[in-house]
């Protein structure tokens, strides 16, 4: 109800989230209660943040048309470590200023076949296991048309995996016209270790003694980071033939440049990301 306040108060331009966490999922009923009960806020705003707030950049980007941007948050421990650039063309985004942004100057390695044009398209998105708590509920994106982002911290890569498989299943990518990675913090694969299977000869009596002494060796490949985004992301653009791109300065660090949602991109064969349009910072449009 206070954000819902917020959101409606006329002296209010910009509700910029302290921090993340978690919860925010579950009062997506309650503003969409209250916005059939009381109507959508009248004035058109800005809503910052990133992480646990993707699914509430979704929800009124949709439901009550305002603009958004992925942006370190005050009380993080990363806005105390912005680059000046970064800082700077954060505070250019909330002030709906035209700005400059790292990230056009990075170029994004396919991992996929690239485009054989440019694409442009709008661009949504935001924390991977957010989005993928969305598929399946009335909240869902419409992502048809769209180019998508993803980034993620602390995430294996099996549990990566399982999030796109079911934002797959669900219809989450049908019409997407492109993806692109960000940051994935921390999302090292893990040692999968059994007992060293028993020499030839050797009592099967004494498979499960000792087990305390027992050698353990390697089930699988352990992957890099690297190597298991490309399997994942990869595999899944090549059979839906969605250009996939990795290496977006942006989400849970070591990057924090802003990055605004429901924008126009463009997004060349080459790797470049480029932003066209954003009403937030045309005056016109405001």
């Amino acid at each position: 109800e206070a954000f819902y306040e917020m959101a409606c108060e006329d002296q209010i331009d910009v509700l910029w989230a302290a921090r993340g966490g978690y919860g925010a999922g579950k009062i997506l009923p309650l503003l969409d209660q209250l916005t059939r009960e009381r109507g959508k806020p009248k004035r058109r705003k800005l809503l910052a943040g990133f992480s646990d707030v993707t699914v509430l950049h979704e929800f009124v980007r949709r439901r009550w048309d305002w603009a958004t941007v992925h942006s370190a948050m005050p009380a993080g421990m990363s806005f105390a470590r912005l680059k000046d650039e970064d800082r700077d063309a954060t505070l250019a985004c909330i002030k709906g200023e035209l700005t400059r942004f790292r990230w056009e100057n990075t170029s994004l390695e396919f991992i996929t076949a690239p485009p054989s044009q440019a694409i442009s398209a709008e661009l949504i998105g935001g924390n991977l296991s957010l989005w993928q708590t969305l598929a399946g509920t009335p909240y869902a994106p419409n992502v048809s048309g769209k180019m998508l982002f993803f980034e993620d911290v602390d995430e294996r890569p099996y549990r990566l995996d399982r999030m796109l498989t079911q934002i797959v299943q669900s219809g989450g990518l049908d019409g997407v016209r492109a993806i692109i990675l960000g940051d994935f913090t921390r999302c090292d694969d893990e040692s999968n270790l059994c007992f060293k299977p028993l020499d030839p000869g050797e009592d099967p009596r004494h498979l499960l003694s000792d087990t305390d002494k027992r050698e353990q060796i390697p089930i699988r490949e352990t992957f890099s980071t690297d190597a298991a985004l490309k399997e994942i992301f990869g595999t899944v653009g090549e059979r839906l033939k969605i250009p996939v791109a990795r290496g977006l300065p942006v989400g849970h660090g070591p990057n924090y440049c802003p990055l605004p949602w429901g924008a126009m991109y463009q997004l060349t064969p080459d790797g470049a990301l480029s932003m066209t349009k954003w009403a937030w910072n045309c005056q016109s449009e405001k």
